[in-house]
């Protein structure tokens, strides 16, 4: 580097707001224009172009200790407020009312909500033609429909299970929806549902909320691809854009609105490396609520440094103004100033973060206070990360620079102004910016970049591969994009500010295809060369989500009761993905990856595997046992051979006898009165139900014995099973008996009757409900031989009804009443 770092006349300022906006509080005051100003006077920064700024409003996020206290003050500055989730406020304050904000104690610290960045890449020049035959596609169902519904087989899934999404709600979270104004014209064309959709799909998109202007619809394109993976489903629109406590209030808002499933690009620049933010918080908050998360990993492949942070007593800026952070290896000279590449009017923006808990995450703040200067190769400072952290609580500086010289390189500093040493630094690099590879080499750069809410627990992140990278199209394997965001950064701190051992989830989860046609974009020339149409290619972990998001729609349909969890979800699609190459390690790697995840989903896998699911939960075996007592106790035992505890029902056959009893391990016992009848005993059942893993039922039924304990022998052939009673069925093979039964309980009931049904042998069984004049009001076939099945009697009008059973040689005729 050549010349001397500019000399700065620095000091930290103690107003609540940041900077960025006391920069913009004084540039419209002509007033304040000649006083003395106590940050150097630098370019306009590339951060000042993402600032969202309208009728003389700015929008801020304002952290508080007291939210009520806080809204009420901004309210009386005039603020339009967006939305409010934990700490945070978000909302626009006029630019004159901000020396207002000043004067609040009810607000801790005012910050610009920039604009945040979703996840699409302009059609990649660097893609050569992996081109090797055309996939087998579908029947179009909608309009212009991606490639990537053919690249991850969910074409074939909605033939092969008659699946097409229906009674699944989806909400998409992005930009905007309709600001192109052009979003009739996709109805009418059958690229979204709609009143006018020429498919049949009328249910209209719910815009819930929508960005005023500015945006690039890149939500409705999102959309358009949920649309043609799963046309059936029902989708809602929010924007992100009105800061992150409003896109955290957002996501519940969805949820709120009945999406099951919900999808997001978006990610705020400050949103907390090392711990869940307010966003993050939000996706955990939804998952618990039922709603399948999938949230876009980012585009920023490995552009990050991530270290050790190594303290120096070198002050670049001059005495008291911070000392260096030393970017080289043990053993190797000092580096104070890392060098790093931003092309002749190329962008460079930059996050750059250290372990210390967030306030807005957690209510505890950051305790040391970092700043960030980039310079020129002349020694002149072009731009600064230098906010207060302690006073913010935030432990994150923001950087943004358009290059405007004829260098491409610049000198980036890391200088801790006051506070205790940390343990971690990291940034990441956003827009042009690149690493130069220096001799010796600085460590940790080229480190993940796949943070914020993307990670958290509740979220399927979501990589990227182009379509014709993917097995149908030619390929052995399906490769990752180059840019698809590589995980691994851990957390080091709750969401209570405590700290914790470090904590890496394994994201992404799963990767999907991008690079498929949508039918409009908003920039310009992405159609590409290798497929044979003039349609728009959307690109990105933007585009891979939503294809994500549909395959999700069609499994929640295929389990027809909808009970699959989202861990569930995750689980299948992580399960049934093929497995992928990290393109940045030698070999393959077998399993899960920081760079591919559990690899690219397969929708028909998938799919498959809810509606005819595995049984994890093991079954449970109900076993009679002998009783001190057996004329008027007896005794039951339930094995549980499952390595943790199942809740399971029970009731007696033929007497008002039923409970509820959590199983642990092994296996429990519990005892019931003798069913007698005009005091001789009838044949004693016990039915037991519980769930597997997908919430579907499973019973077993049983015969008590009359055997007395330490008397007779206990045996089926010495219990009530030789006592002959209507409607059952057994048979003995030594000392096991296999019964023929089937219950109904509540009986009566005024909505629904639950049959208990259990089957010795393995071939279809009849049920048929008839009034009591003879008329069938349903029929079901079922496969299964033992389980439960409602009959639902809410149309029907108080009154008896017959229930008939056929399976075989065993028939019964179940008397409902209807109350």
């Amino acid at each position: 580097m050549k010349g001397n770092l500019q000399s700065l006349s620095l000091s930290k300022s103690s107003s609540n707001l940041s900077p960025a906006l006391k920069s913009l509080e004084e540039s419209r005051e002509p007033a304040k224009q000649n006083r003395t100003q106590p940050k150097p006077a630098l370019p306009a920064s590339a951060l000042q172009n993402l600032m969202m700024v309208k009728d003389g409003k700015v929008l801020v996020n304002f952290t508080s200790t007291d939210i009520a206290k806080a809204k009420a003050d901004l309210l009386k500055a005039g603020v339009t407020v967006t939305g409010i989730y934990g700490r945070v406020i978000s909302g626009y304050i006029p630019v004159s009312a901000l020396p207002l904000i000043e004067s609040s104690a009810g607000i801790r610290y005012a910050k610009p909500s920039y604009k945040p960045m979703h996840q699409p890449v302009k059609r990649p020049a660097a893609f050569q033609n992996y081109f090797r035959g055309k996939g087998e596609g579908g029947p179009s169902v909608t309009g212009i429909v991606s490639q990537g519904d053919t690249a991850q087989l969910s074409y074939k899934a909605r033939k092969d299970f008659r699946v097409n999404g229906d009674g699944v709600k989806v909400g998409i979270i992005s930009d905007s929806y309709n600001n192109l104004g052009t979003a009739p014209k996709g109805v009418r064309q059958g690229e979204l549902p709609g009143r006018d959709n020429p498919f049949g799909f009328n249910t209209p998109v719910q815009v819930v909320k929508d960005l005023d202007s500015g945006g690039t619809d890149e939500g409705r394109q999102m959309m358009e691809i949920v649309h043609d993976v799963a046309p059936g489903s029902a989708l809602a629109f929010y924007t992100a854009y009105d800061g992150e406590a409003d896109f955290a209030q957002g996501i519940q808002t969805l949820a709120d609105k009945g999406c099951k499933i919900i999808g997001d690009d978006i990610f705020y620049y400050d949103e907390p490396f090392f711990q869940d933010g307010i966003i993050a918080q939000s996706v955990d908050v939804a998952k618990s609520r039922g709603v399948t998360y999938f949230s876009a990993a980012g585009n920023q492949s490995i552009r990050s440094y991530e270290s050790k942070y190594r303290p120096t007593n070198f002050e670049p800026l001059g005495p008291g103004y911070g000392t260096a952070h030393n970017f080289s290896a043990a053993g190797d000279p000092p580096v104070y100033a890392q060098p790093l590449y931003v092309p002749g009017g190329g962008t460079i923006i930059m996050s750059f973060q250290w372990d210390q808990s967030s306030f807005s995450a957690s209510g505890v703040g950051a305790t040391t206070d970092f700043d960030i200067y980039l310079s020129d190769i002349n020694g002149n400072i072009v731009a600064a990360g230098n906010s207060d952290n302690i006073r913010s609580g935030e432990p994150v500086e923001l950087l943004g620079y358009q290059n405007d010289t004829n260098s491409p390189t610049f000198f980036l500093y890391i200088v801790k102004y006051s506070g205790p040493d940390v343990k971690h630094l990291k940034y990441i690099l956003y827009d042009d910016a690149l690493f130069y590879l220096t001799n010796p080499p600085i460590p940790g750069i080229l480190a993940p970049t796949l943070v914020g809410h993307t990670k958290a627990e509740g979220a399927i992140s979501t990589g990227a591969a182009w379509y014709l990278q993917t097995p149908p199209y030619g390929m052995d394997t399906a490769a990752v994009d180059p840019y698809s965001s590589d995980g691994g950064v851990p957390n080091y701190f709750d969401i209570n500010g405590n700290r914790i051992a470090p904590l890496i989830r394994r994201k992404p989860n799963i990767v999907a295809p991008d690079g498929g046609n949508v039918s409009f974009s908003f920039y310009p020339n992405q159609d590409i060369p290798q497929d044979a149409d003039m349609f728009p290619n959307f690109f990105g972990t933007s585009a891979a989500t939503p294809h994500a998001a549909g395959v999700a729609a069609l499994m929640l349909q295929a389990q027809r009761l909808q009970t699959i969890t989202p861990d569930q979800v995750k689980g299948v699609l992580e399960t049934t993905a093929s497995d992928m190459d990290d393109s940045y390690t030698d070999g393959f790697d077998k399993g899960f990856d920081y760079n591919t995840g559990y690899g690219f989903i397969d929708a028909v896998k998938a799919v498959r595997k809810v509606k005819f699911p595995n049984n994890y939960v093991k079954d449970l075996k109900l076993k009679p046992l002998c009783s001190d007592d057996p004329s008027h106790i007896r005794s039951w035992q339930i094995l549980n051979p499952n390595p943790f505890p199942v809740d399971v029902k029970w009731f007696a056959q033929g007497a008002d006898q039923h409970g509820d009893i959590t199983v642990p391990p092994g296996g429990t016992s519990f005892i019931t009165n003798t069913v007698t009848f005009y005091n001789r005993p009838v044949a004693n059942i016990v039915i037991i139900s519980w769930k597997d893993n997908f919430e579907f039922p499973h019973v077993d039924a049983q015969f008590s014995t009359t055997a007395k304990c330490g008397v007779d022998k206990i045996s089926e052939r010495n219990s009530d099973q030789l006592i002959s009673t209507p409607g059952i069925q057994k048979t003995i093979s030594g000392d096991q008996v296999v019964i023929n039964t089937a219950e109904v309980y509540p009986n009566p009931s005024s909505k629904i009757f639950r049959l208990y049904y259990s089957f010795a042998e393995k071939q279809p069984a009849f049920i048929e409900l008839y009034s009591v004049d003879g008329r069938k009001l349903q029929s079901e076939v079922t496969e299964q031989s033992n389980g439960v099945l409602d009959i639902d009697a809410t149309g029907y009008g108080p009154g008896l009804y017959f229930l008939h059973i056929r399976q075989g040689s065993f028939v019964k005729t179940i008397k409902l009443v209807k109350e």
